[in-house]
């Protein structure tokens, strides 16, 4: 049907206003992939002047348990690049606190790894 209006997506804030035009996070803000990052405020309780963006994240990164980023990156069908800028934003605002990865000791453990995989293949 020509005559039917077509349906906008919502409108998203521009990334340069998310993070009052920075380009890079700050030094103290190193965020990877894999870092969890978890909410500080209740998404309820947070500012209703807040970006819709920064009250997704919130509302996705309730404590305890959090969310990585490259799951938050997902989930808002950002790239991975926007997305730690705008956490960065968030972590500076203390809106959300950043926990690093398992240190690489932890993660290498090749026996361990074939393990998992091994019990995850009987399933």
């Amino acid at each position: 049907m020509p005559d039917e209006p077509q349906r906008r997506s919502p409108r998203r804030t521009r990334l340069y206003a998310l993070t009052d035009g920075r380009t890079a996070a700050a030094p103290q803000t190193a965020l990877t992939m894999d870092t969890t990052i978890v909410a500080a405020v209740a998404a309820d309780d947070a500012d209703a002047g807040l970006a819709t963006e920064w009250q997704t994240v919130l509302a996705m990164c309730a404590p305890p348990r959090g969310m990585a980023v490259a799951e938050i990156a997902a989930r808002m069908h950002m790239r991975l690049t926007p997305t730690t800028l705008l956490l960065g934003e968030l972590a500076d605002r203390g809106l959300i606190h950043h926990r690093p990865p398992l240190e690489g000791a932890e993660t290498t453990n090749v026996h361990l790894l074939m393990k998992i995989r091994d019990n995850l293949a009987r399933i």
